[in-house]
């Protein structure tokens, strides 16, 4: 398969990442560890990255108690998801953290119930002369996806080392996520922030190009909190905590799991991402050391959380639905 093939077959899968939505519309006893009816759950997950650690969870259809069911679904587009979480339909949906604040914002009866996946950018380059966030000072940086996670991420990250955005560098927007894949390739481009699979893609394509600048590294150096910043949120319908926290618990221990089996097992995962999200299975295999897998519940991940929505609300506050989501959008 030629370059322009290879990228073209996955671009589509990862715009979800950076995606900032805006909404829709609305819609919704007594715990207990065996429902009296049966229960069935939809979970659903956007096609593309943040979807790979619970594809485990999908083929292994693990038991979450007496008299439940699961259907999982892969959602191919941002707006599908939404309006399968304004309407109800979805139980349970992995979407970008952003998103999570916006949907709840705008009333949808969700919780975040876990964090699900941390931060893919990186700084790419050919240049020999770019090693450390210091070395950008001066320089012509192409990124993707204005006024969401990426120029958010290097924004933040340039002003915690003491390098103005706005006049230390140049931040050029040329290219979207269709074009800065090839024009790297191409030795067109020699200064990006790229998200994974599409570094491992570039570096495949062309050596000379390597990732040269862990941005969830220097993020985790710069926000006091010494780790990096969350990037999927999975939701979870408000009622369930009250009416199932047996099932969701037995939930979430699976998906630990599937995410533990996904990193610890990368060739399979990508075989595996190929067969239900039809993505390159070599590809994901070698990203998957950058795609930074994990699994928090709200109490381990809360001051993650916050501190992105934070710092995603100074620069633009409609990218978190106008305000910062309080004690009720945590999970228990």
């Amino acid at each position: 398969m030629n370059r322009s093939l290879i990228v073209a077959s996955v671009v589509l899968l990862f715009l979800s990442l950076f995606i900032y939505a805006e909404g829709a519309r609305e819609g919704e006893g007594e715990p207990s560890a065996i429902p009296a009816d049966p229960l069935q759950l939809t979970v659903a997950g956007l096609k593309g990255p943040s979807s790979i650690g619970m594809l485990q969870m999908m083929e292994s259809q693990p038991e979450f108690g007496a008299g439940v069911e699961a259907e999982y679904q892969i959602v191919d587009e941002p707006q599908l998801m939404i309006a399968r979480i304004m309407s109800g339909e979805a139980d349970i949906a992995a979407v970008p953290i952003n998103l999570a604040a916006v949907l709840y914002n705008k009333g949808a009866p969700y919780r975040l119930g876990a964090v699900t996946g941390d931060g893919l950018l990186h700084v790419v380059s050919s240049r020999d002369d770019i090693r450390s966030v210091e070395d950008l000072k001066g320089k012509r940086i192409y990124c993707i996806a204005q006024g969401s996670t990426p120029e958010f991420v290097l924004r933040y990250v340039l002003e915690e080392n003491g390098i103005d955005p706005d006049t230390d560098v140049e931040l050029d927007f040329s290219f979207d996520h269709v074009a800065i894949a090839p024009q790297l390739i191409a030795g067109k481009v020699d200064l990006a922030v790229l998200p994974e699979p599409f570094v491992s893609i570039v570096a495949s394509k062309n050596p000379e190009v390597e990732a040269v600048i862990d941005l969830q590294e220097v993020w985790a150096e710069v926000s006091g909190l010494g780790d990096a910043y969350p990037i999927t949120a999975t939701l979870v319908r408000s009622s369930l905590y009250e009416e199932h926290p047996q099932v969701l618990e037995a939930l979430f221990a699976a998906y630990r799991d599937s995410i533990d089996w996904a990193n610890a097992n990368p060739a399979d995962a990508g075989v595996l991402a190929g067969t239900y999200m039809q993505m390159p299975a070599p590809i994901i295999a070698q990203a998957m050391p950058r795609l930074n897998l994990r699994f928090q519940l709200p109490d381990e991940a809360r001051s993650r959380v916050e501190e992105l929505y934070q710092v995603f609300y100074g620069f633009a506050p409609a990218s978190v639905g106008g305000t910062i989501p309080g004690d009720e959008f945590y999970g228990e």
